[in-house]
Formats: C-alpha cells, structure tokens, sequence
C-alpha cells in the first residue's frame, strides 16, 4: 500500500490510466501490441510506490520517474484517440497545462476545432506538443520546489548544529563567555544562561511565525513547504537572538539588560526579528506556489 500522499496520487492516476487503455483496448482498431507496451511502461511505476530513505526523499528521483512515466503514457495515448475524443478531452489539457504555461503561449491557443477535425494527423501533433510543454514545465517547476526545500532544510539543520556548537564551547569553556550574566544572574553557569537565550529566541521566531505558518499552503505538493519555512524560522530565530544580545553587550544598540528578564524579552524579541532573514524563503516559496498546481 502506498505510504505518502504522492503515492497515493500516483496510484489514482495509474489505476486511471489502466482504466483508460481497457476501453482503448476494446476498440475494433485498436493497437494490441501498443496498448500492452503501455501497460508495462506503468506496472514499472509500481515498483517505486514503496517506502524510501531519506537520500531518496531528498533527490525525489522515485517521485520523477513515476511521474514522468506517467506523462510519458499519457502522451502515447493521444495516437490511440480518436480526434472526437481528442476534441472532447483538450479542455481538460489546456486548463492543467494553463496552469504552468502562460495565457498566450501558442501550444496552449493554436487549436481549431473545426480545422482540426479535418486534418486528425496534425491535430494529433498539436496535442502532444501541448503535453509535451506542459509536462516539462510541471517537472521544472517540481524540481524548482525540491531544491528550495532542501535548501531550507540544509540552512535549519546548519542553524541547529551551530547553536548545539554555541551551548557545547560554552560549557567547556570558562575563560570566554558569549553573553555577560546580569546582576542577578551572577553565579549561573554561562552555557545555562546561553541555553535559556536560545529558547526564548526560539519562543520569539515561533510567535512571529505563526501568521505565515497559519496561512500559507502547499499547493498539493508532496514537498510540505509551509512545514520546512516553520522550521527554519525555529532554527535561525535563536542564531539571530544571540547576535542581537551580542550587540547590545557590545554596546552597539542602545538599550540596558539589568536582569535576566530583560535579557530573555531581548532574546525573545530578537528571535521575532528572524522574519526580516528567512523574508528570502518566504518570498521564493510564495512565487513558486502562487500558480497551485500538481503533476
């Protein structure tokens, strides 16, 4: 059974395809030795519809190969149609393709109903070309979503790594110390201090980030997004709190931290501050996700 919403996808399509090619298949003129080449080409998809390590999750080599294959059968169908069932099935191409392509593009618009039914060799190369396009740009675009996420995830792992760093150099060492203790903090061990630090920035880049977490969405994307910008918002939110608190110490914000509770609103509000980072992810993944759109 499949195991992830992408595979659940690809099995609806495929057992929509079979579907397809045993009506095809019934045909008086059909093509029998075509039709079981199809058939193979897809029973191949089946065997990527198991469970996949994270090297995998990250290429998403499994996920093309069956989508390709897919569009692939898709396109060798349009020579088994007839050009009625062409005509009839065309807006339904042109309104998934309209989803990658742009509005004039001439694949999309050089179709004559009435033309085309005349010259059925030509109209089925129109179609295909239009599939072709569509399909390579749905691939583009999916690739173009796996590399932001992967990007994302590298920074949050970075991000998390680093700050496990921070808490790990502090605690052995005692001769350098990241942040100055306040007065009524004086006796408490800089990498505990630190560690507080790191949650209340977190805590800060959580409620900051909330809004966007709440209302962004996947477009139907097998990537989830929406959860890899929540994660680097958590991850960098603290790097960005401990710089803050870093200035201030320094002397380069003007603005006094008496009391350990000053000194973690700081953080907190400097963690909130991480927006004005990870703005760049945000801005990227509402591009690619402005057109909603699945393979």
């Amino acid at each position: 059974m499949p195991v992830a919403v992408w595979q659940v996808r690809v099995r609806t399509k495929l057992d929509d395809l079979y579907q397809q090619l045993s009506g095809l298949e019934t045909r008086a003129a059909a093509n029998p030795a075509r039709v079981a080449a199809l058939r193979a080409q897809l029973s191949g998809v089946e065997s990527v519809l198991g469970r996949s390590g994270v090297v995998e999750w990250l290429r998403g080599g499994k996920l093309e190969y069956a989508w390709q294959s897919i569009h692939s059968v898709e396109r060798a169908m349009v020579e088994l149609r007839t050009p009625e069932e062409l005509l009839g099935l065309l807006p339904a191409y042109q309104s998934a393709a309209a989803q990658f392509l742009k509005a004039d593009d001439k694949v999309l618009t050089d179709f004559d109903a009435s033309a085309d039914a005349a010259a059925p060799v030509r109209f089925q190369a129109k179609v295909r070309a239009l599939l072709l396009r569509y399909h390579s740009a749905s691939d583009e675009f999916h690739e173009s979503v796996r590399r932001l996420r992967n990007r994302m995830l590298g920074l949050s792992v970075f991000a998390l790594v680093a700050e496990a760093l921070m808490v790990l150099v502090q605690w052995r060492s005692r001769d350098v110390q990241l942040l100055k203790p306040p007065t009524d903090a004086a006796g408490v061990p800089a990498w505990r201090l630190l560690f507080f630090v790191l949650i209340a920035g977190a805590l800060g880049a959580f409620i900051s980030a909330l809004p966007s977490m709440i209302t962004s969405r996947s477009g139907g994307l097998p990537y989830k997004l929406p959860f890899q910008q929540g994660l680097l918002k958590l991850a960098i939110g603290p790097l960005v709190a401990v710089v803050g608190i870093m200035l201030v110490i320094g002397g380069l914000v003007e603005t006094t931290v008496s009391s350990t509770a000053a000194l973690l609103g700081v953080a907190f509000v400097f963690g909130a501050g991480q927006q004005a980072v990870t703005a760049f992810a945000d801005r990227r993944a509402s591009e690619l996700l402005t057109p909603v759109t699945k393979s």
